[in-house]
């Protein structure tokens, strides 16, 4: 910079990383889709990415922004147009043509500040374009204070009032003002100082308190004669609330300074509190009318009731006068008759910590814990940075703290789960620093030396007013003092947890002794509202239910396909079925010709979902749901596998997915498993959803499948996002954090009350896949912020990720990880799935990977990433049918394979297909093996092609007939080949 001349406080360099190509077409629906404000990804005009835009410039310059009556991002063409204009003097053309491409990129990048200090931009998520911290210690915290208290020290004017705030786009100030935020500022300031005890801002404080007191509180007479105090808005409006937070700051001036010389006002402020109180009933009116003190307004929102009554308690502490204490009290009969802690409110948290500082009783500490026990979701994903989460977090921290060091008050903690809370609260305060206002992300607004140092909302266009920084402040006021005593409360929350565990009693299955089967004659007729054409014996009873031949299993109720059904077993297929416990049918003439127990019902489906709903609601273990676009069978399997350290599991059979299959899988499941696992597909979702209701709902991925001509990618997340409407506020979504349309799924989740634990590869993931080493097949891990490896029988980089999946699952229910951990180890993959096959085809030694059964554009770049990873020296061989159901756009889903696979290390491709048309067209000509039309073709070919030691994937949809190559192979197969 010096040798060029060039004047400026900081040095930015990024570099691109990830590029996609698109068109405004796509971005423009793209953009649809993605909250206002939060698309992270650059812009570029041209394919050398000379004409290229940052996320960090677009979202400065509002090119990205279309009001705040708009919620989603959307093109703002002017905006655009201006700012690229003003960025790049020679510029092309800027139409916005639906079909003129357009470039999408990443970046990672290097800041130098003026200290000279590198700061790295590696962040990815929501963490992109900002220098990032392992963890948040108390340099990081304290920095975070100095500069947010600076920045409300220098909007406070000579007078004593405050900038109220900027437009950080625009550089335009907000020019409404607040009473009530001037107060509340002014005491998250004092705060600040108690920290910091910087001496400009303590002359801010001082302007800004005398300010308060003196111009914008008004004296009044009470009807009894009294005089009271009220905090008057400009348009005459006082705000219980408003009260309060003068009360707040006024007190803790006083504490901090050791002195009582705002004591009076505080009390006349508290005495208009008290007449805002109805004697009676202990509820608050919120805004009266000044000066005749007229009722405005009963109620406004659950702030005020907070503020109001945190206010009283900390001038109690100060006076010590119980008056104050007793008003409270009485607030709080209302508070609790109103179930007010459904509101989850960061100064209802704040009012009852210190409520229970005086009053110690049971009915307070309750409301403390329901005041967030049911919100650690919420907490933990929120996408907008929501600042009064942390305090939120904070003040009930302080109050689960005192409840483990009384041993008469913990059992309460049974009624929160800690590990969540400390999980939620540390994810809350990292997210806080994606609000904060950078000096790498300032120095692309309009005036950066304004803002920096400060906090804004990201969906309020980057907007910057003090109520907005306060409430941040106060946050990382309350994280820097606990910081000292983490390691202490992470020690109760893991004595905690290890006590809940040992308590929790294990259903096993082979310990209860049940008949050989478990639905009577009574169950079957209450399930269906069937009726019996001939009854059962005496003592009979069935284990299950069979709705088609190849799963009859002895003992199980057949359910008889009707002449115009397609659901269940023909008669024709009757005889050769091996001991059925009897029929149920709709055709009443069976019993003509089967001689044992007949049940009669209007409608075979309709009896398979009742029986299945009946059966679930007869279990006592917990039931887990897996659904996807990608990976459910073999999550099932892996899941499966893993609780079955702890005793018997059921789960769905013969990929039975949809209503008719769910129901079946019930019916036919011992009702005391300790665990089941079912499989949950997008058809008739909330069918499946509500009859299995499961506990614990994992969420592998969405991807281009079951497209049709008018669906998108978003409408399958919204389909499969069905599964949640089974369950109940407070049960476990587990969400792959980098799947597609994460949004549109954890949103889902969230607005059903679940508790949401993501999983994945990036660092915002409770358990993240930080590597797979396919050479040793050990998967190394972070769970939960501690780093593990272990392995997975089952190879490939998406069965590791897989097994966090399960793990997340696992450690859900309150399981200890290690005994799934072990039974990952000896997890295979299923055929069809990633199998791998040992065989010998005319001499040559061949690993077949058997991954036919189905295939999206998603399931097949893992397929051929794992083919990739195999590095023995060994030929790499993929032979690819067709991805079936992707919509109008089929073909360039299999076309952008290509690019794939040029960066890969696979030698020989071949395909079946015209679909793959295009495809072929780009393939590397190194790569080409041969392009066919029909699998049919390929056996010649492959027979004459594969050489000795190949290894050999086989994948495609299920309808493109792949699987029936892999039979060819085994079939044809030497005798002497290893299985």
């Amino acid at each position: 910079m010096k040798a060029n001349g060039i004047k400026g406080r900081w040095l930015r360099v990024d570099w691109v990383n990830v590029a996609e190509a698109s068109t405004w077409s796509r971005l423009k629906a793209l953009l649809d889709q993605v909250k206002r404000n939060y698309f992270r990804f650059g812009i570029a005009l041209d394919t050398d990415l000379r004409f290229a835009f940052t996320e960090q410039e677009l979202n400065a310059n509002a090119m990205l922004y279309g009001g705040n009556t708009i919620d989603h991002a959307i093109l703002n063409e002017k905006n655009f147009s201006l700012y690229a204009r003003t960025r790049y003097h020679v510029l092309p053309e800027l139409r916005f043509a639906d079909d003129q491409s357009v470039y999408l990129f990443q970046t990672k990048g290097i800041f130098c500040d003026e200290a000279g200090r590198l700061h790295q931009l590696d962040g990815t998520g929501l963490q992109a374009g900002r220098r990032t911290f392992e963890k948040i210690d108390g340099g990081i915290a304290l920095s975070l204070i100095r500069d947010s208290s600076t920045y409300l020290a220098g909007q406070v004017k000579p007078d004593g009032s405050f900038v109220y705030g900027y437009h950080a786009c625009f550089d335009r100030r907000i020019e409404a003002y607040n009473a009530l935020r001037h107060a509340s500022t002014t005491y998250a300031m004092i705060e600040a100082w108690e920290v910091t005890r910087d001496p400009r801002l303590k002359d801010a404080i001082d302007r800004a308190l005398t300010y308060l007191a003196q111009m914008l509180i008004k004296p009044a007479v009470l009807p009894d004669g009294s005089d009271a105090a009220f905090l008057v808005e400009a348009d005459g409006e006082i705000k219980l609330g408003g009260n309060a937070v003068a009360i707040l700051a006024f007190v803790k001036y006083m504490t901090v300074m050791g002195n009582h010389d705002w004591r009076e006002l505080a009390e006349g402020l508290a005495l208009g509190i008290r007449h805002m109180q109805n004697a009676k009933t202990g509820a608050f009116v919120h805004v009266l009318n000044f000066p005749d003190l007229t009722i405005k307004q009963r109620y406004r929102t659950i702030y005020y009731d907070g503020e109001a009554a945190f206010g009283l308690m900390r001038l109690h502490a100060l006076t010590g006068d119980t008056v104050w204490l007793a008003t409270v009290e009485k607030a709080f009969e209302h508070f609790i008759a109103k179930e007010h802690w459904k509101h989850h409110d960061h100064w209802l948290g704040y009012c009852v910590n210190e409520l229970t500082r005086y009053k110690p009783e049971e009915r307070y500490f309750r409301f403390a814990i329901r005041n967030i026990a049911g919100y650690l979701g919420f907490v933990e994903n929120r996408i907008t940075t929501f600042p009064t989460l942390l305090e939120l977090m904070m003040a009930a921290r302080q109050t689960l703290s005192r409840i483990a060091a009384e041993p008469q008050l913990q059992r309460l903690l049974g009624d929160i789960d800690l590990v969540h809370f400390e999980r939620a609260l540390e994810k809350r305060a990292q997210h806080l620093l994606n609000g904060h206002f950078w000096p790498e992300m300032a120095m692309y607004y309009a005036n950066p030396n304004r803002i920096s140092g400060s906090f804004f909302i990201r969906h309020h266009a980057f907007r910057v007013r003090i109520d907005d920084v306060e409430h941040y402040l106060s946050g990382f006021v309350a994280y820097r003092s606990y910081l000292r005593e983490r390691a202490a409360f992470r020690e109760m929350v893991r004595q905690s947890a290890a006590a809940k565990r040992c308590s929790l009693p294990v259903l096993e299955a082979s310990k209860v002794p049940l008949p050989d089967g478990q639905w009577t004659a009574a169950h079957v007729e209450a399930a269906t509202g069937g009726r019996w054409l001939r009854q059962p014996p005496e003592g009979w009873t069935a284990s299950g239910l069979c709705i088609f031949a190849p799963a009859m299993r002895p003992g199980a109720l057949v359910l008889v396909r009707s002449a115009d059904g397609e659901t269940g077993v023909a008669v024709s297929n009757l005889h050769g079925l091996p001991s059925p416990a009897g029929l149920i049918t709709t055709d009443a003439t069976l019993t003509k010709i089967y001689p044992g127990p007949v049940l009669h019902v209007e409608d075979g489906t309709r009896a398979i979902l009742d029986m299945g709903d009946y059966a679930r609601r007869q279990m006592t273990g917990n039931v887990l749901g897996v659904t996807g676009s990608a990976g459910k069978t073999t999550v099932v399997a892996m899941l499966a596998h893993a609780l079955s350290a702890w005793g018997d599991v059921g789960k769905s059979h013969h990929n039975a997915n949809l209503p008719a299959g769910v129901g079946w899988n019930l019916a036919s499941m011992a009702w005391n498993t300790p665990h089941v696992v079912l499989e949950l597909a997008v058809g008739k979702m909330p069918v499946s959803a509500r009859m299995a209701r499961p506990r614990v709902a994992i969420f592998t991925n969405v991807l281009p499948a079951h497209l049709g001509r008018h669906s998108t990618v978003t409408d399958i997340a919204r389909t499969k996002s069905g599964i949640f409407l089974g369950m109940y506020p407070g049960d476990i979504a587990v969400l792959n954090r980098n799947m597609l349309e994460w949004d549109t799924v954890h949103d889902a989740a969230h607005k059903r009350g679940l508790d949401i634990m993501t999983y994945g590869t990036t660092d915002d993931c409770a358990f993240q896949l930080i590597r797979y080493n396919a050479a040793d097949g050990l998967t190394h891990a972070r769970i939960e912020g501690r780093e593990i490896s272990y392995r997975v029988g089952a190879v490939g980089q998406h069965m590791a990720l897989n097994s966090l999946a399960v793990l997340a699952a696992v450690a859900s229910l309150g399981h200890p990880l290690q005994p799934a951990i072990a039974q990952l180890k000896s997890f295979a993959a299923l055929p069809g799935r990633g199998e791998e096959i040992c065989l010998s085809l005319d001499g040559r030694r061949l690993t077949v990977i058997d991954d036919a059964y189905n295939a999206n554009p998603g399931s097949m770049r893992a397929a051929l990433d794992r083919l990739n990873e195999h590095g023995d020296g060994r030929r790499r061989v993929a032979v690819l049918g067709e991805m079936a159901e992707l919509g109008p756009g089929a073909a360039s889903y299999h076309t952008e394979l290509a690019v794939s696979l040029r960066e890969s290390a696979i030698n020989q491709v071949y395909v079946a297909g015209d679909l793959y048309s295009e495809f072929w067209d780009e393939l590397s000509p190194e790569l080409k093996g041969a392009y066919v039309h029909s699998r049919q073709v390929l056996k010649d070919i492959l027979r004459e092609k594969l050489q000795d030691g190949d290894v050999v994937l086989v994948k495609g949809s299920h309808s493109a007939g792949m699987h029936e190559l892999v039979a060819w192979l085994k079939k044809s197969a030497d005798d002497s080949a290893a299985a």
